[in-house]
């Protein structure tokens, strides 16, 4: 696969499977609102100033504002995964490293993939709650989060 659609499914992301029935959400079918009506933190654009470019889409769900962000495996190893966070024309913005554990992963169609699993050049889709915008340390990840760290 040259090119992959991955959705993120932890600690920042949209729910996008819901309901008993796991129905997942389109988000093609969910309000669209500018990617400059998504509110960034003072404390996460100190850490991040160049998310607002980054943003690809927003829309809304259940009352809720998301940003639609997409991230390029640059560096997969053990030790920690670097992506290159794209703008809507491909371009890399900004570089981010992550030390996913070993059994961390996201959920593609249904099945978890390990982060480590996942191969230079693939891409993720992922959408960023508004709420979720702000910046917070963590030392290292745990099995229940995972920790993004600005560009090494």
């Amino acid at each position: 696969m040259s090119r992959v659609h991955w959705l993120l499914l932890g600690a920042l992301s949209l729910p996008l499977s819901i309901g008993a029935a796991n129905a997942a959400v389109d988000p093609d079918k969910l309000p669209q609102v500018a990617c400059s009506a998504v509110k960034f933190s003072p404390a996460f654009l100190a850490k991040w100033p160049k998310a607002p470019q980054a943003c690809q889409d927003a829309r809304v769900y259940k009352g809720e504002t998301y940003a639609k962000f997409q991230a390029k495996v640059y560096i997969s190893s053990p030790e920690f995964m670097t992506f290159q966070i794209l703008d809507a024309a491909g371009a890399t913005v900004t570089t981010a490293s992550m030390k996913p554990g070993p059994d961390q992963g996201v959920h593609v169609n249904g099945k978890l993939e390990k982060f480590h699993d996942m191969s230079v050049g693939e891409v993720l889709t992922f959408w960023v709650s508004e709420k979720r915008t702000d910046a917070q340390e963590m030392p290292d990840s745990t099995t229940e989060k995972w920790a993004l760290l600005p560009p090494l």
